[in-house]
């Protein structure tokens, strides 16, 4: 036996550890509580409810006017929508664990239900310019502009509008469904 068949094991440092420990009873504390299963639950609820595009046209109509776009927009509008679940999920829910859960539900279920749309979905780029919006000092004008530009309609103000108009009717129903859940902070 020579020194190169020895081998030697690091031990985790305490800190390592420590945060393990910490997240462990961190999921534990979760579950116990219910967050978790509220998570998967909204996650799954809002796949169901935005993945049907002709029931999520008809009650977005109500609220933002007609969509009679073509199928390319309608999909750009759909991606807005999931964006700013999203968004409302990172902003409402107690923890990061807890969003995580949901968010990964949102795109399981997605992925499942509808693997041309996931496939096509996941490739995008759209997100991206959403976070960069995010960053502005008017959200709502630069989310609108963002989805506008996506569509290729970047000087259309109607596009604008209906970006924005979008954006501010998803944030107020999924504000409403998750307060519904009840998570516990």
């Amino acid at each position: 036996m020579d020194d190169n068949d020895v081998k030697i094991f690091v031990a985790k440092s305490k800190k390592e550890n420590d945060d393990s420990i910490a997240l462990i009873e961190e999921m534990n504390a979760q579950r116990s509580n219910g967050n978790r299963q509220r998570a998967k639950d909204l996650g799954k609820y809002l796949a169901e409810r935005f993945l049907n595009t002709e029931q999520l046209c008809k009650e977005l109509e109500t609220k933002v006017g007609p969509l009679d776009y073509p199928e390319e927009i309608i999909f750009q509008v759909e991606i807005l929508v999931f964006f700013t679940a999203e968004y409302c999920i990172n902003r409402l829910l107690p923890n990061t664990l807890v969003k995580s859960t949901a968010i990964n539900t949102i795109y399981d279920e997605i992925h499942k239900k509808n693997d041309a749309f996931y496939k096509t979905f996941s490739d995008s780029i759209e997100y991206s310019f959403y976070y960069l919006a995010l960053k502005k000092e008017d959200v709502i004008t630069a989310l609108g502009k963002a989805f506008a530009m996506i569509c290729r309609k970047e000087k259309d103000e109607s596009f604008i509008e209906l970006g924005k108009n979008v954006f501010i009717a998803v944030t107020k129903e999924v504000e409403s469904i998750i307060a519904g859940y009840e998570f516990i902070a």
